[in-house]
């Protein structure tokens, strides 16, 4: 196939945004996970009354304002929580898309309009936990979009470029507060400007990077503005320790290390297993080119196109073959080949040294941020790798422009495979196999309904929404006990709780939060029995589960098929 002729490139581009909106549609409407429900009840807590490090004690509590200024508008209409989840999932589709046009207009400076569309392609359809909404990942991936495209502005006057310094440093704060573990980008961004500016003079240089420091701090000083309209500076510092008595965040160094130690060792052996025919094919052909004394050809990328191919072709077919797969299949794929265009990157010509330094080296903090400061591993992780991944097609194509067809075709099946993730397979919680080719019916009520679910999880969702709404009544204080935080939005009352997280430990920190605001004990709690399964342990042994059952009416626990409801003692 002869890429040189422009409407087959064209038809191609045609078939891949026509694929992307069907991808889309499919990602408004189909399937549902814990960790959206997480997104969606910790935002709604602002809205009912509760402050950030205050009576929330969340880790990701930061990302909550913006999804928190969008339900207040829909909220404000509405006056109910039905449809939210469809709502965000439309406000974030549409803010992903204004984010996609800015990576086209940005790559367009440089690149031909057929590159740049393919790219946009590429960063639409990367998502970095496979779910379309306005939680932590998604606004970590905005916010270095925003921050990436305000460094690489070269064009313009001296004036505007010292204004992108300093929107870049209003960009930093927002990625932050989506992901506090983005602050180690802020020593590597002023080692980035100093890199990539150095024909400026010192001063020059000093000036920019005071620019973007002036964007971090007057973002810093509105945000605890904010803070301390709701608590003395004394309060907000005693908070923060609390947040870190998460029980699933929790780790003492030695755990930590040995956990990163057995995460990249099962990553080592995914890589080894996927390089092996790829390393053979590439050495093959370097062979065989050699015998026919033709040019021989950069292994390198023989090897690393080799494995794109290979890895995005399983995730094409592998269903198609009886493999049973969902979205987070082969993500060591994104881990090896960031990996290798950071080793590719790094003697780059002086010309090139914004593409190296500003996406790769700064996504490259940016993933060391993610593993140190969450729990999960490098091969979970690695799909946030995005905008490194599309710089390291960028650098490829400046570096072997001879290959600009080759290239051009690894890069289409690439996006196809990100397509089939997006589109075709879907996020449930646990991570299991799923397609959209299941039988799904759609939710009808409650803050789920418009989107299609398998139909056991429609029918429990229906089951504890109904039990909820029935066992609260408007001046009950709801606590639920369970992984699927969506449950809290079916209430008829506030609902309180230390933290809305879907991986919930209840541990020392939930006494605490209720001992320090005793006017937040529940009337009603709710404790789902997929989560507490053991209950008679739960309640002799556990610190909350003890103090739940000194001061509840377990004696009149009401049970359904999933929920356990328990009430405050009669005398009370």
């Amino acid at each position: 196939m002869q890429f040189e002729d422009k409407k087959i490139k064209n038809g191609i581009l045609w078939i891949l945004i026509l694929l992307s909106v069907v991808a889309a549609v499919n990602q408004l409407l189909i399937g549902f996970d814990i960790d959206e429900g997480y997104a969606v009840s910790m935002p709604f807590r602002l809205l009912q009354g509760d402050h950030l490090f205050a009576d929330m004690w969340e880790v990701h509590q930061t990302s909550a304002l913006l999804p928190a200024a969008f339900l207040w508008l829909f909220y404000q209409v509405t006056g109910s929580t039905a449809y939210m989840v469809l709502y965000l999932r439309i406000v974030a589709t549409l803010l992903h898309l204004g984010m996609t046009v800015l990576i086209y207009r940005k790559t367009r400076k440089y690149l031909t309009a057929d590159w740049s569309l393919l790219f946009a392609l590429l960063y639409l359809n990367l998502l970095p936990k496979w779910i379309i909404s306005l939680d932590f990942s998604m606004q970590q991936v905005w916010g270095l979009t925003l921050l990436f495209t305000c460094l690489l502005e070269e064009r313009g006057t001296e004036k505007k470029q010292l204004w992108q310094d300093f929107l870049a440093g209003l960009s930093l704060a927002f990625t932050v507060l989506a992901y506090p573990g983005m602050v180690l980008l802020y020593p590597a961004v002023l080692v980035t400007i100093c890199m990539c500016n150095k024909a400026l003079s010192g001063k020059d240089k000093c000036r920019k990077c005071l620019l973007f420091t002036a964007g971090c701090a007057v973002s810093a000083v509105v945000f605890f503005l904010y803070i301390l309209l709701f608590m003395p500076v004394a309060d907000f510092l005693s908070g923060i320790p609390k947040v870190f008595m998460d029980g699933t965040h929790q780790f003492t160094m030695q755990t930590k290390l040995l956990l990163y130690g057995q995460q990249w060792l099962n990553v080592a052996k995914q890589l080894l297993i996927l390089s092996v025919l790829p390393l053979l094919a590439a050495l093959i052909l370097q062979i065989f080119k050699q015998k026919k004394r033709k040019e021989k050809g950069s292994l390198f990328l023989a090897f690393l196109l080799l494995f794109v191919a290979e890895t995005s072709l399983l995730m094409i077919l592998g269903n198609l073959v009886g493999i049973q797969m969902g979205p987070f299949h082969f993500q060591v794929r994104y881990l090896l080949f960031f990996l290798c265009i950071c080793i590719a990157g790094w003697n780059v010509r002086n010309t090139d040294r914004p593409l190296f330094y500003v996406p790769i080296f700064l996504m490259l903090v940016a993933f060391v941020g993610i593993l140190v400061f969450s729990n999960v591993g490098p091969d979970s992780s690695s799909s946030y790798l995005g905008l490194g991944i599309l710089a390291g097609f960028s650098l490829l194509l400046k570096k072997y422009p001879q290959k600009e067809q080759l290239l051009f075709a690894t890069t289409v099946l690439f996006v196809l495979s990100l397509l089939f993730c997006k589109g075709y397979y879907v996020r449930i919680t646990e991570y299991g196999p799923s397609t959209v080719r299941q039988q799904r019916v759609q939710v009808t009520e409650g803050a789920l309904a418009g989107i299609y679910v398998l139909p056991e999880e429609a029918e429990q969702y229906m089951q504890e929404h109904e039990t909820v709404q029935c066992v609260t009544q408007p001046d009950d204080k709801l606590l639920f006990l369970g992984t699927d935080g969506i449950l809290n939005l079916s209430a008829n009352c506030p609902f309180v709780s230390p933290s809305t997280i879907s991986t919930p430990a209840f541990n020392e920190q939930w006494v605490e939060y209720f001992t320090e605001y005793p006017e937040k004990e529940p009337t009603v709690i709710v404790l789902a029995k997929n989560t507490i399964d053991n209950r008679e342990k739960f309640f002799a042994q556990n610190p909350f589960g003890k103090w739940i059952a000194e001061k509840y009416d377990r004696l009149h626990m009401e049970e359904t098929e999933s929920l356990c409801i328990i009430k405050k003692e009669k005398s009370e």
